[in-house]
């Protein structure tokens, strides 16, 4: 099996000359993907909370104070405040570069690395963020954890980049048991993750009390999700979401992950996608966000990528990517009400899964019942349609693995 612990190679490029490339790279085909799906120019939903804390994040304003990384770095580099959204579409560009870098240190040639960084700039990581998710500054979450992949050896860097991950978004905790594996990968100590591990979550769980005791209005931190409880009866609804965007936002080069797993020299590099996904259904049960939190999937979607292109099948990487592309030109997912998450969304509003609270007390979520009873029989149609795509695209992905083995047999 070919790890992806960091194992210099005698004919890769200096590491200067690659992020030099790789900043280029990003920034041009972050803009190439602006001619698909064009940025929006004011932010939405949370974003407006961050772009307000990005003018004197010192002050610890609005509903999400713990989460400041973004708020200050945009702050700190003269991009704050009306400059932000500015801010946001660098951390873009940075996601794109980091992509690029990451995939040339891992052997990969300059085209298969450019493939790679395409197929990210037009699916969710990237567009989703243009028009539904505008002010989000998920891509730096995304960059941090392929710059830990690139760390892997070095556990004090390691941890280090994971505490500054939780100061953007406290998703991170949720992909501890995938960032343990991928030190057992990388042959990292045991002893040096329980300290790292058990330092950094101390150092941020005292932190995240500071700003609660001193901020002025904190109001979506874990109090609000224990008095908004979502599991069982509205998570059975999101992650049938997250599985309508997955295949909507992501297309067709999903597929790559199945070859990676049909793929016998994969090995225990095939964990990735499954520890991933393990962490993206246990925020599910807390959080409803599922067009955000599942484009995690972009983590283990890059390392197949690597490992599919570095097996020889660009032509077949391109088509997906060209399929992929000319589906959602047709049919856009970007939009909040787009079609067909727009069909499933609409149903549990009107069916006892989404229930206001009295008091004004904002909204919580209703029993299993409601969703299995009420729910579920308006939209299987539309999920059935979306699970029989999303096996098509499975089994390509192991066609395509099937026919290398037979070949190579």
């Amino acid at each position: 099996m070919t790890s992806l612990a960091i194992s210099p190679r005698s004919h890769a490029e200096p590491a200067w000359k690659d992020g030099l490339i790789a900043f280029v790279v990003g920034t041009l085909v972050y803009a190439m993907s602006c001619w698909i799906v064009a940025p929006g120019n004011e932010a939405h939903g949370f974003g407006i909370q961050w772009q307000m804390m990005s003018e004197a994040p010192q002050n610890l304003p609005g509903q999400l104070p713990h989460r400041l990384l973004a708020p200050v770095l945009a702050w700190a580099s003269g991009l704050g405040g009306p400059h932000y959204l500015g801010f946001v579409r660098a951390l873009s560009v940075l996601l794109l570069g980091t992509v690029f870098f990451f995939c040339r240190r891992r052997g990969g040639s300059y085209l298969d690395s450019l493939l790679v960084t395409l197929a990210v700039a037009v699916t969710a990581p990237i567009q989703m963020y243009k028009e539904h998710w505008v002010g989000y500054p998920d891509a730096l979450c995304y960059a941090l954890f392929f710059w830990m992949l690139l760390a892997a050896k070095r556990p004090g860097i390691f941890w280090l980049l994971f505490f500054v991950n939780l100061l953007n978004h406290e998703l991170a905790a949720f992909l501890l048991p995938w960032l343990w594996f991928v030190r057992r990968q990388a042959d990292g100590g045991v002893r040096a993750d329980v300290i790292g591990a058990g330092v950094t979550l101390s150092v941020y769980a005292a932190f995240y009390l500071w700003v609660k005791a001193h901020a002025l209005q904190q109001l979506y931190n874990a109090d609000y999700f224990l008095a908004h409880p979502l599991f069982p009866g509205g998570t059975v609804v999101v992650w049938a979401l997250a599985l309508v965007h997955c295949v909507t936002a992501f297309g067709p080069i999903l597929a790559v992950l199945a070859w990676h797993q049909h793929t016998r020299t994969s090995g225990r590099e095939r964990w990735h996608l499954w520890l991933v996904l393990v962490g993206v259904v246990v925020i599910f049960c807390i959080a409803f966000d599922w067009a955000r939190h599942s484009n995690l999937l972009v983590l283990p979607l890059v390392i197949a990528s690597l490992r599919f292109l570095q097996a020889g099948h660009r032509l077949a990487y391109a088509a997906l990517l060209a399929f992929g592309v000319g589906l959602m030109l047709w049919i856009p997912p970007w939009a909040p009400v787009s079609w067909p998450t727009h069909e499933v969304v609409v149903p549990a509003l009107g069916c006892g899964v989404v229930v206001k609270l009295p008091n004004d007390g904002g909204f919580g979520f209703g029993p299993v019942s409601a969703a299995l009873n009420g729910w579920l029989p308006q939209v299987w149609p539309m999920l059935a349609a979306i699970a029989a795509i999303a096996a098509a695209i499975w089994l390509t992905g192991a066609a395509l693995a099937w026919r290398q083995r037979a070949r190579t047999a």
